[in-house]
């Protein structure tokens, strides 16, 4: 016996568990990599799109403040509701408007257009419960809409997309994912 060289059954075992526990742990790891990076990039795509609102909005100016007359042209308090949203921040705009034989002009085709996009980009979007989450307003606070005696140039953006539960960088168990965002215009 005491020529006998090699392993033994049991550092086998023992050198098969520790191998397993290992390759279980880098697919873990792997798996949540592929989930962070889905939640960046879903993340990235809702920045780029409250951006392109945002210019939107600023190149349409007239429609979304109100015009003192004594300001000639300048323009300072925005309206508690515009051609895009409602005072309670719902949108006023569907994405089955958006043309795609013609460039949007106004403000409002622009905004059917950019709806279009948000349901096309962001997982879930087109969902009722994902669109209640979705928001357009003047607003003091952040999560509240102003309402009718608001006066400013600050807006609050709130878009929404669908992931699976835990998914989501601000930490909500939920399967709503949020980007929201204040902006002056």
């Amino acid at each position: 016996m005491e020529r006998n060289q090699g392993f033994s059954l049991i550092e086998v075992l023992v050198t098969i568990v520790l191998i397993s526990i290992g390759v279980l742990g880098m697919l873990t790891l792997q798996s949540k990599s592929i989930q962070y990076t889905k939640e960046a990039v879903n993340r990235n795509t809702a920045i780029t799109l409250a951006n392109d609102l945002v210019e939107m909005m600023r190149v349409h100016r007239s429609d979304f403040f109100q015009q003192q007359p004594s300001s000639q042209g300048l323009y300072s308090q925005l309206k508690a509701s515009s051609v895009l949203y409602n005072g309670d921040g719902t949108l006023k705009l569907n994405a089955q408007r958006c043309s795609a034989s013609k460039i949007a002009q106004s403000a409002l085709e622009q905004g059917h257009c950019w709806l279009k996009a948000v349901e096309d980009y962001l997982p879930g979007s087109h969902e009722a419960q994902i669109k209640s989450h979705i928001k357009v307003c003047p607003s003091f606070t952040a999560g509240q809409c102003a309402g009718a005696g608001y006066q400013g140039a600050s807006l609050e953006l709130q878009l929404a997309w669908r992931a699976q539960p835990g998914e989501c960088e601000d930490g909500v168990a939920e399967s709503v994912c949020t980007y929201r965002t204040r902006v002056e215009l």
